[in-house]
């Protein structure tokens, strides 16, 4: 019993702080990720889930820092009646966000069984096709991407050692001191804050997108090796798996898969476009320099007073023609505006919201290309000089 007792409060505890640690490297992604969950259950549960999307941020770090906190105490095994109350009501709430991901993934991808018409009408909607479902959990941020039913399956393992570990919570005590506990939970809360502010106020030290420097942006846009399917049809009551779609027309259509996702392009939703058409391809050739601006409402336009001078400065160069742009989500009219107000004398471009989320983790960012490859990444706060935009084309 004791070897089992050691084993669940070390595995359970570097659990709760790793998952909490990947996080907190990147607070914006799991904001990204608790701002889906809130549009979904407002579809599903009530309306006022709405009103959650605007505190997502801090929703988000203060989750995380919990984690760290929380699995830090159960190594020391540190006011654990208390400690243990709340590892198992985060559990059941992690539990129920993976499982209802899971559950309605499936009912979206089987849309004639039962369970699927039972979960629409759970999830309030008319049919299985309008479900609303969050593609995966976020459990490990962008460093470990886990399908919705292994992230469920992995909150079902982990319920396990959270039970056993709450049953026998009044009789865990730290033999540490008290001075020396407390240390800890202080230096614990300390570092994990700091490394939350240090990524929303400057750039995520750990970049584990597809859009991250080094990244070949045309390379990540295309499958790695011929894409395979698995195809589920049925006939009389049977259902059967298909590697290729059969001739035979009795047989009913009900679901398809990949059946190498790993294969499948890391990059599918990248596009650029003005009012004259797409120009995709265009940021792909020569070296481009974006300012990312997903939403003008959030900066003013003095914060941009750093970037409009490196864009001046850039024009003046003569061995070396660097593109200056915008690349934003906002409509042109507020574009145009900040670019007056700001004197940020470039052209700009569209993109869909949630990719300029996924590529730039701050509002607004620069972001350099070299023939679609990606040379920098800079947090507005963080606006490099031409020194440093050069040095980084030459890596």
């Amino acid at each position: 019993m004791k070897i089992l007792l050691q084993f669940f409060r070390y595995f359970t505890g570097a659990l709760f702080i790793f998952s909490g640690s990947v996080k907190l490297i990147d607070p914006v992604g799991t904001q990204i990720k608790m701002e889906e969950y809130f549009e979904v259950f407002a579809q599903a549960f009530h309306p006022a889930f709405e009103h959650l999307v605007g505190l997502a941020l801090p929703i988000a770090v203060i989750m995380c820092v919990a984690e760290v906190v929380m699995g830090v105490a159960l190594l020391l095994f540190y006011k654990m009646r208390v400690n243990m109350w709340l590892f198992l009501l985060l559990m059941i709430f992690f539990t129920f966000l993976t499982g209802y991901t899971a559950m309605a993934l499936y009912a979206k991808e089987h849309v004639e069984t039962g369970f699927a018409q039972w979960f629409a009408s759970f999830a309030g909607v008319a049919s299985p096709s309008e479900i609303n479902a969050v593609s995966d959990c976020g459990c490990f941020g962008d460093f470990i991407k886990l399908r919705p039913w292994e992230s469920f399956l992995k909150d079902i393992i982990l319920m396990v050692p959270t039970i056993f570990l709450f049953w026998k919570r009044k009789e865990l005590e730290s033999e540490l001191r008290e001075s020396v506990n407390v240390s800890a939970m202080v230096l614990s809360f300390g570092i994990s804050f700091f490394v939350a502010w240090h990524a929303i106020n400057h750039l995520p030290r750990f970049d584990f997108r597809p859009y991250k420097v080094g990244s070949d942006i045309k390379a990540n846009m295309q499958a790695s090796e011929p894409l395979r399917y698995l195809y589920y049809l049925e006939k009389n009551g049977e259902e059967k798996e298909f590697t290729e779609y059969p001739t035979d027309t009795t047989w009913k259509f009900k679901s398809m898969e990949v059946a190498n996702p790993d294969a499948k392009p890391k990059i599918l939703d990248y596009s650029v476009w003005n009012d004259d058409g797409d120009f995709t391809q265009q940021t792909f050739e020569g070296i481009q320099l974006f300012i990312i601006v997903r939403k003008t409402e959030i900066n003013k336009p003095a914060e941009y007073a750093k970037a409009a001078t490196l864009c001046r400065n850039l024009e003046k160069l003569a061995n070396q023609k660097v593109n200056c742009s915008i690349l934003t989500g906002s409509t042109g009219q507020d574009i145009d505006k900040l670019r007056h107000e700001a004197q940020l004398a470039v052209p700009y471009y569209y993109s869909d919201g949630t990719v300029l989320k996924t590529i730039m983790r701050s509002n607004a960012g620069i972001w350099l290309l070299k023939n679609g490859i990606v040379k920098g990444k800079w947090h507005l706060n963080d606006t490099p000089d031409v020194a440093e935009v050069l040095a980084a084309l030459k890596k």
